[in-house]
């Protein structure tokens, strides 16, 4: 029932309405005066996010396609890396990190794996985001089968549970420069030859493949994760950073799009490198505090108005805000407020340097999935020792949070809007590897129900471009 109901609603966000005057049918996502298009019409879409997608299997793989594609998804955001320390017993990786080397695994369980991500989206008319590699890899002591993450039961989670355990930068940087500051990862010439080389497999390998939208150059980039940054990282290492990756894979591929994956932070009072003076928001006494100030190294302004970046990129989780709804009697209704506000205020950086822009990632957790909730830079559920059970938001608000931030966004210069993430129920595959005992990919935001799609569909069914 839900399927039938939500399906109308998201190929209503998706609709095509108007011809962009120039362009050849190509089947290639792209990006002009602010808006998004496919081939000759413009292209506004509601997705998922499935970070998981490489470690399941091809019958696992087909039957969460099926389902993604009959709910009416038209995109869909998922790793295109899964970094590890050394070769795994079983199951999927792309790469192996150790001791300043960096070998690719171009095998059956290595990119011929993500092959088949690719050609199972096709399959069912998906358009994927993939992103490139990760800010966040809490590092642990691991066996080759399975992770310290833990549940409340003491049971060791299998790889790839958490979107947290795919590699990425942090196992760049103790592979190449064990006991360095996470940010080596944007500026040691050793750390970016590699990263550029694994790009580069990436991007040539999928170089005229219009299943891919385009490519993110990583999830939540910052100056510091489980590793501490350097005294020396500001804005401008990362907005430079992205400056030069992005225009490094403009050089290799002229058909995809580019964005960042900041979270979209700001720093309202810092210089700029490439934003124009007219960007916004200006400071007020809303803006104010971390997500305003710089203080995670990223500049959401200067980052969108760099030229090799197509679209920009934000995300929306008030739960690793370190405010817990435990902890704060007015969680759900602040979450709603922040929210319009972000997603307000992202439309508009948009509008400035007349780009589009994707909240690529958001989601608020449930009171029902309070103890599978694991900060990004955890590898344990619930956070701040908060008993069982003690935190979470109420289904139905969780469901008008989608609805409000949803219809500011797609009526605004927001040109799409990925939840994150896709439940991946009953993965059942025969011939899987995965430890099936434990249950699907869960770090708390595994959306079982989806959003409250009647309503979405009255409030954003007939959403037009901005003029």
């Amino acid at each position: 029932m839900f399927m039938r109901l939500l399906t109308p609603v998201l190929l209503a966000l998706g609709l095509v309405n108007r011809a962009a005057g120039t362009g050849v049918d190509s089947g290639f996502v792209t990006a002009s005066q602010g808006e998004f298009f496919l081939d000759t019409r413009t292209f506004r879409h509601y997705g998922t996010n499935a970070y998981w997608l490489n470690m399941v299997t091809d019958e696992d793989l087909d039957f969460t396609f099926l389902n993604i594609a009959g709910a009416g998804y038209t995109v869909v955001r998922t790793w295109a890396f899964n970094d590890v320390s050394q070769k795994p017993a079983s199951g999927t990786f792309f790469q192996t990190l150790q001791g300043g080397t960096a070998i690719i695994n171009d095998g059956p369980d290595g990119l011929q794996r993500l092959d088949k991500v690719v050609a199972t989206a096709n399959k069912y008319g998906l358009k994927l985001l993939l992103t490139l590699t990760n800010n966040w890899n809490p590092q642990h002591a691991q066996s080759s089968t399975s992770i310290a993450r833990m549940r409340r039961n003491n049971n060791a989670l299998p790889r790839g549970f958490l979107s947290n355990d795919y590699g990425g930068m942090d196992l760049y940087v103790s592979s190449f420069h064990a006991g360095g500051t996470h940010d080596l990862f944007y500026t040691d010439s050793t750390i970016i030859t590699a990263f550029k080389k694994y790009t580069a497999t990436i991007v040539n390998r999928y170089l005229n493949d219009s299943t891919i939208l385009g490519w993110e150059l990583a999830n939540d980039p910052r100056c510091s994760s489980t590793v501490p940054a350097s005294s020396s990282c500001n804005t401008s290492t990362i907005t430079k950073w992205v400056a030069m990756m992005s225009s490094y894979i403009k050089s290799l591929d002229s058909c995809h799009l580019v964005t960042a994956g900041d979270s979209g932070f700001y720093c309202l009072g810092c210089p700029k490198i490439y934003a124009p003076s007219s960007v916004l928001p200006q400071a007020s006494s809303n803006r104010t505090g971390s997500a305003f100030d710089g203080s995670y190294g990223v500049d959401t302004q200067d980052i969108i108005s760099v030229p090799t970046i197509d679209f920009g990129s934000f995300q929306f989780f008030p739960d690793q805000m370190q405010t817990y709804a435990s902890k704060t009697p007015n969680f759900a209704i602040d979450s709603l407020g922040h929210g319009i506000s972000w997603v307000s205020d992202h439309s508009d950086t948009g509008g400035s340097v007349n780009k589009p822009v994707t909240l690529t990632a958001y989601g608020i957790v449930t009171k029902q999935s309070w103890d599978n909730f694991v900060p990004v830079n955890g590898t344990a559920p619930t956070p701040g020792g908060l008993s069982t059970g003690s935190g979470g938001v109420e289904v139905f608000q969780r469901d008008f949070g989608t609805i409000s931030w949803s219809s500011i966004g797609l009526n605004g210069h927001i040109w799409g809007i990925l939840e994150y993430q896709w439940a991946g129920n009953d993965l059942t595959g025969t011939s899987s590897k995965r430890q099936t005992a434990h249950p699907p990919p869960n770090d708390g935001y595994a959306n079982y129900a989806g959003p409250n799609s009647q309503t979405v569909a009255n409030l954003m069914g007939t959403s037009n471009s901005p003029s």
